[in-house]
């Protein structure tokens, strides 16, 4: 059976620290991108 991973969990644990460290979702925000449906920006941007 494929195991299901959770949304936050998709990236390997090098690239989360990265992330968390650069703050790259914070940023994302605050340059504005926005979505009106569907997944969040952070999710697709994983």
């Amino acid at each position: 059976m494929i195991d299901q991973n959770h949304e936050n969990n998709q990236l390997p644990k090098e690239l989360n620290a990265v992330f968390s460290e650069l703050e790259v979702f914070k940023h994302l925000r605050n340059a504005g991108v926005k979505k009106s449906v569907g997944f969040s920006c952070s999710y697709l941007f994983r």
